[in-house]
């Protein structure tokens, strides 16, 4: 129960530590580049106006931030256009030494903060649309002393500050700042001033602020103004997806739609759920990280090529890959094998032409399942049949633990003790949707740590199942079935064994959840169909249910010491089962090398042709082999000493 525990409440910790790989600290600095931009865009035109310098404190600011991006920038990895770059912050540097107009020096720290986050390809928006629900209490609490209750930046806590602190409601000067320099000055502060960073707080968190106070200045009327302009289809091409909208400016925005922005934008920064459904598509999101993936390599981080091409796996190509597989399950195959290759390739640091050679394969195949998805995926038809698939596929060995060990308990009339059972799996389901909701809320969690939680707890339970196993067989054997008649039937369980029972319950279906739920929530996000999915859930749930039932019916029926004997020859295959996929999960975290060899994959048997997978199945079948024989021989021996 404490490494259950451990793994269902510390999986997060386990996953973050997973998603640290070296020689990516620079992308701090770069976003340190970006804020600083920022600031000097913002704020010079108040220290400098007509060539005449109004606050000497300012100005000289304005000159050390400059110095610093120049700084900066040379220190980033090396890049094509990093030359580039460092001559265009030179050339700032040199502007604001000839105190230049602020619309000037505005521009061209756009500019450059732009091609920064183009060649370093920065990530500029939210994964999900921030729940500002939590924004407006936070602010409170992290920002109000200095900023105000209201945002006009008259707090207590900011009266002695110098610079004073932001009145969110200038509108001219919100119009310069985008929400994703608000989320980086919130993330890194404001060197030499009272803006500390708050990196405490989660992405999350930071991304919900960001949206906030830039909402301030908002009132009721042209949110309500921008929704009728939005659902009028006015700028939803101009604002495609939340990047669109948190990498730019709303001054960059009016150049060309003057009038209606402002209330677009307003309606948007309160609502940015309406542009989820139009976020990049898994397939492009893996074609992007590939690109970067292959951009980084050539620039000599293989680390961090390393984790891009996780990142493209697990953050886009694994969102479609159930439902490829129900139209091609050669091709969803193919891609995710030659996936792994490529990752083994970054790791066996091949030249840039082999590693390009493979990824422009990869490109081709991903446009092939693009075309079927966009054809044929979003069929009601399809999707009624992915529905049914993904739940039967992950409900599967959940729901023969389940059955398995509640025929246990009524077999040895432990009636009673099936609360612990049902308890067990409930808390599963209310945890895994509180899981859920979190993720898409409050908790950073990501591809990777997901499928490190899911490989943790499936090699946990594998060994729970082996030791479960190899207890059950052993009751099964004259010399033990007499004694556990005599010792134990009809005894209540002990509390720990009790807890053990709902804590393997919990851990079988939780495991299932998070990634059923990622699936479910793809498919509706592809389609925006809900009947075929909830009729697809539902035949799925009903054919679990069966399942179960029959398993029940059939260990029902068996004479008591065969029951032990066939309960158990089902953990051992179980076990099986878990390890391999565990292992299979923790590989597609980048936790652990895969080796192919010439094996057949198959799903529900959690066969996978890594020599990894295939290892750890082979060392617990032969556990559980060994164990048979051995237990068989002492059986004989036994009967032979009396007859």
């Amino acid at each position: 129960m404490i490494l259950i525990i451990i793994v269902s409440c510390g999986g997060w910790p386990l996953g973050t530590l997973a998603q640290q790989p070296a020689g990516i600290d620079w992308q701090h600095h770069a976003q340190s580049i970006v804020s600083a931009l920022d600031y000097i865009a913002v704020d010079y035109p108040e220290a400098v106006q007509n060539g005449t310098v109004l606050n000497a404190n300012e100005y000289a600011e304005q000159r050390e931030f400059a110095a610093t991006v120049q700084a900066l920038l040379v220190a980033l990895p090396p890049r094509s256009e990093q030359n580039a770059l460092i001559e265009q912050a030179a050339v700032l540097t040199e502007l604001i030494e000839q105190r230049a107009t602020g619309r000037v020096i505005a521009d061209h720290c756009r500019l450059l903060a732009a091609r920064l986050v183009d060649v370093y390809g920065l990530t500029t928006a939210p994964r999900v649309a921030p729940n500002l629900a939590m924004a407006a209490p936070l602010f409170t609490e992290q920002c109000g002393g200095c900023h105000g209750t209201s945002g006009q930046g008259d707090g207590l806590a900011g009266a002695a500050l110098d610079p004073s602190p932001t009145n969110f409601l200038n509108v001219e000067r919100a119009r310069q700042r985008s929400l994703y320099s608000l989320y980086s000055t919130i993330s890194l502060g404001v060197q030499d001033t009272g803006m500390t960073s708050f990196a405490h707080l989660s992405e999350t968190e930071r991304w919900a602020l960001a949206f906030y106070v830039a909402g301030l200045r908002d009132d009721s009327a042209i949110i309500a103004e921008g929704k009728k302009l939005w659902d009028q289809g006015m700028l939803n091409e101009a604002l495609p997806t939340l990047g669109s909208l948190t990498s730019r400016t709303p001054a960059e925005l009016e150049a060309n739609n003057a009038e209606e922005i402002a209330p677009t934008l307003a309606y948007l920064r309160h609502h940015p759920e309406v542009l989820e459904r139009s976020a990049t598509s898994p397939v492009e999101r893996t074609k992007q990280e590939l690109q970067n993936a292959l951009v980084a390599y050539r620039n000599n981080q293989p680390e961090l090529s390393l984790q891009l091409a996780l990142t493209a796996y697990l953050e886009g190509y694994e969102l479609i890959e159930s439902p490829l597989a129900t139209l091609d399950r050669d091709l969803a195959i193919g891609i995710e094998r030659d996936m792994q290759i490529l990752r083994g390739l970054i790791r066996d640091r091949v030249s840039p032409k082999i590693l390009s050679n493979s990824i422009n394969g990869l490109q081709i195949r991903l446009a092939e399942a693009d075309v079927l998805l966009t054809e044929q995926g979003s069929s009601p038809m399809m999707l009624f049949i992915s529905a049914l698939l993904i739940l039967l596929r992950e409900g599967l060995e959940a729901i023969l633990i389940i059955a398995a060990m509640g025929l246990y308990l009524r077999r040895t009339e432990q009636t009673k003790s099936l609360r612990y059972l049902h308890c067990g799996w409930i808390a599963a389901l209310a945890v895994g949707a509180l899981t859920w909701l979190g993720i898409k809320t409050v908790i950073d969690i990501s591809g990777a740590q997901r499928e490190v939680i899911e490989g943790a707890a499936a090699l946990l339970a594998a060994f729970v199942l082996l030791y479960v196993g190899i207890w059950m067989h052993r009751q099964g054997h004259a010399a033990q079935w007499q004694s556990f008649l005599n010792e134990r039937l009809g005894r209540s369980l002990s509390k720990g064994a009790l807890w053990g029972v709902a804590g393997l319950s919990f851990i079988a279906v939780y495991r299932e959840i998070l990634e059923t739920a990622l699936f479910y929530e793809t498919l509706w996000l592809q389609s925006a169909q809900a009947l075929p999915l909830i009729a697809g859930a539902a035949t799925a749930g009903l054919g679990l249910v069966a399942l179960g039932w029959l398993v029940f019916r059939m260990g029902a029926r068996l004479p008591l010491r065969q029951f032990f004997q066939f309960n158990g020859v089902l953990m051992f295959a179980l076990a099986v089962v878990f390890a391999g996929k565990g292992v299979s999960a923790l590989q597609e975290a980048g936790w652990i090398a895969a080796t192919f060899v010439n094996l057949p994959r198959i799903d529900w048997l959690g066969l996978y042709p890594t020599a990894q997978s295939a290892g750890i199945q082979l060392s617990i079948f032969a556990i559980g082999a060994t164990w048979l024989l051995l237990s068989s021989r002492q059986t004989s021996n036994v009967g032979n000493e009396r007859s």
